[in-house]
């Protein structure tokens, strides 16, 4: 794949550059022709001049080299051109035309083709159903948006080229880019590798994206890793739509049930350390704050307002965010004490009072970042009579330029009379939001990449008493069957061979055997119901608890009776003999799920009957789990204080249940065909020996 190609080209032709004003195709080529310091190609064969440049029948009739071909013809023409393209040697490609896979089965087969001569003839494609892209350090707007925003070090595409083309308009007076790329349908180029390509762009500080689905969460996980571990990182920022549920598949597992979509989304971003911002106005404010600041060395936050009022919503904001009020040292609280008047506060958050000129601000802000214990600076002005707004803006840079160590966000919390202000900060590349909540929560999002850094680990699983064999032949053997939900027998036998313990258990087919199997476990027992038709057991009346020995028989027909009553059209195997649980210990649920195109996602929560009440579930990919992955599940869990031990009752043993998430990992990462997997409950004591697993159901595909 030639993305520098793609690019940073030398030569362009426009293929279906339009002589009718105002067209898609006219608007290309006035757009590239009119700013791209390389050569032009526009190409129509009905026009023989287009902005004063010659046309050209095709790209086959061009003399020269071309380095890429911006495509924009019917739909039914593009294969044939691409196809040419390939004759002509040309590296990179973008397909403007729209009427492929988003228009149903015939166009996705129109793109399907498209994909087929890009490989064969090895060109980088771009689209289809694209905007293009616009590359300002390049002078370079290889779209139909209206104009190059300014150039900067901010990388973006998106798969909607109306978001991008909003987010141009809105942020141009504060953002600038490195690059602009509508990825449309993405037949070839996905994010994962626009993040790859700009990872190893010495320009670009921040990169970002909006989309509204992802595909290889395993390679997005590795890459945004990488970019955690280098020595400068380069923060990755995502908006993802499409957050609720709906349209999402029913699914027949708790698991499923609790996953949807947009928490396979949330996984794949905690573990690749990408920062999601929910909707435009945040993305803005957020690509402001990273592209204009380094990355903070802590979270200890210092506020500087001439308003106390606000102070206080800062502080109360950066609190939320997970940010630390900085506890500022003696020293600069005695040198905040010398010059501020005796109503101002001098602790953090510091109020300079409403008559603050631009000299009292300048002092404090000095005294601020020279303290040890500020790892970055929100600064809030409010429009008093006696505020200077731009001397104050002017000492706001100066303090920047002493110390570009430590982030600087600044609240202008006015309109009109901050406006000459705001664009100075703006000028000068000092990020500038509008309210202290928004300051607080980019800061909280800076610091949040520093954090990722820490938590990110990479110490793998390995075990060594799995027979992956055995555990083939039980699923073979239950597909064989016509089973594709496994019966709760074969699932226990599957989940042993991962080292996951049970309680004595049987099954059995009559009344006598369950007499004679409880005798045998010679224990306080459990009924379950065998069904291939009844997933959710206790809904069917299917669970006998605490049955007696030496009644098992009668607790059977009792049994079998009633679940014929809830369930008739149910066929009935017989049950399972279980040994009861012991007393005590905490009823956790575990789980797989697959996520089509993305991976398979793993689960951790609260569980038992309130599995779905609470919905405290935490979650992440099995093909890229790490220790450190399964550890930051079980903190991220609200019932986590009740795994790590609290009011004097003693904790879980965390080894053991991270060492169960590994090894549900292994198993997705063995046997792919499992679609869904339920450990509900895993009861789980302070010891690791007494940890069982109570019931357990296993999918897999057909």
């Amino acid at each position: 794949m030639q993305l520098s190609a793609l690019l940073h080209p030398r030569s362009i032709a426009i293929i279906g550059a339009s002589t009718q004003e105002g067209s898609v195709g006219w608007t290309l080529a006035k757009n590239v022709i009119e700013e791209f310091p390389g050569k032009s190609y526009p190409i129509n064969p009905k026009a023989t001049e287009l902005f004063g440049i010659p046309c050209f029948p095709s790209v086959l009739s061009v003399e020269g080299e071309i380095d890429l071909a911006l495509i924009a013809v019917p739909a039914a023409l593009v294969s044939g051109v691409l196809k040419e393209c390939g004759e002509k040697h040309i590296p990179a490609a973008v397909i403007i035309s729209a009427g492929f896979k988003e228009t149903g089965e015939a166009g996705k087969a129109l793109e399907n083709e498209l994909l087929r001569i890009a490989e064969e003839h090895a060109i980088t494609l771009l689209g289809p159903n694209c905007l293009g892209f616009l590359a300002p350090h390049e002078h370079l707007n290889a779209s139909f948006a209206k104009s190059l925003p300014s150039a900067g070090p901010i990388a973006f595409f998106s798969q909607s080229g109306a978001l991008l083309t909003a987010l141009l308009d809105m942020s141009s007076d504060a953002l600038g880019y490195r690059a602009c790329i509508s990825t449309g349908n993405k037949a070839q180029i996905k994010e994962n590798d626009l993040i790859k390509f700009f990872a190893q762009d010495e320009e670009t500080r921040v990169i970002s994206f909006y989309s509204e689905d992802l595909s290889d969460a395993k390679g997005i996980i590795e890459t945004g890793r990488s970019l955690l571990k280098r020595a400068s990182p380069k923060p990755v920022i995502a908006l993802k739509s499409g957050k609720t549920a709906a349209g999402t598949t029913a699914s027949s597992s708790h698991t499923g049930a609790l996953a949807g979509s947009d928490a396979a989304y949330e996984a794949l971003f905690k573990q690749a350390g990408i920062i999601r911002v929910d909707g435009l106005l945040e993305l803005t404010e957020t690509l402001e704050v990273f592209s204009k600041n380094p990355l903070p060395a802590g979270k200890r936050v210092a506020l500087l307002t001439n308003a106390g009022g606000l102070g206080v919503m800062a502080t109360d904001a950066c609190v939320e965010q997970g940010l630390e009020l900085a506890h500022l040292t003696s020293e600069t609280i005695e040198t905040l004490h010398s010059f501020l008047p005796a109503a101002a506060n001098s602790q953090n958050p510091v109020d300079v009072l409403g008559d603050a000129k631009a000299d009292r601000y300048e002092r404090a802000l000095t005294t601020l970042l020279s303290d040890e214990n500020v790892d970055m600076l929100v600064v809030i002005i409010t429009p008093q009579a006696m505020t200077e707004a731009l001397k104050t803006a002017e000492a706001i840079m100066s303090a920047r330029d002493r110390f570009p160590q430590k982030p600087i966000v600044v609240s202008l919390s006015g309109g009109e009379a901050l406006a000459e202000a705001r664009n100075f900060l703006a000028h000068h590349s000092i990020a500038v939001l509008r309210s202290p909540e928004s300051s607080a929560r980019t800061c909280g999002l800076l610091s949040a990449v520093a954090r990722l850094r820490e938590d990110t680990g990479t110490t793998s699983f390995d075990f060594t008493d799995i027979d992956v064999e055995k555990a083939r032949d039980i699923l073979n053997r239950s597909r064989a069957n016509g089973h594709l939900q496994l019966f709760e027998a074969d699932c226990i036998e599957f989940l042993s061979v991962y080292g996951f313990r049970f309680f004595s258990s049987q099954a059995v087919a009559s009344r006598e055997d369950a007499l004679a199997a409880a005798r045998k476990i010679n224990k306080t027992v459990a009924l379950k119901i065998i069904s291939p038709d009844i997933v959710h057991k206790s809904d069917a009346g299917g669970v006998s608890l605490d049955v007696d020995p030496d009644q098992a028989d009668f607790a059977y027909d009792a049994l079998m009776s009633t679940v014929a009553e809830r369930a008739p059209n149910a066929r009935l195997e017989g049950a399972l003999v279980v040994e009861m649980a012991h007393p005590g210990g905490r009823e956790l649920i575990l789980g797989l799920k697959q996520e089509p195109g993305l991976g398979t996602l793993i689960m951790i929560g609260l569980g038992g009957i309130f599995v779905e009440v609470f919905k405290d579930a935490s979650f992440r990919f099995a093909e890229s789990l790490t220790r450190e992955d399964a550890q930051m599940m079980l903190r991220e869990l609200k019932s986590s204080p009740l795994i790590e031990g609290a009011r004097g009752q003693a904790g879980l043993d965390q080894v053991t249940l991270i060492d169960a998430l590994g090894r549900l990992a292994r198993i997705a990462q063995d046997f792919p065909e499992i679609v869904e997997l339920d450990i509900n409950p895993l009861l789980a004591f302070q010891h690791g020996a007494d940890f069982r697993t109570l019931d357990a159901r296993i999918r897999i595909e057909a």
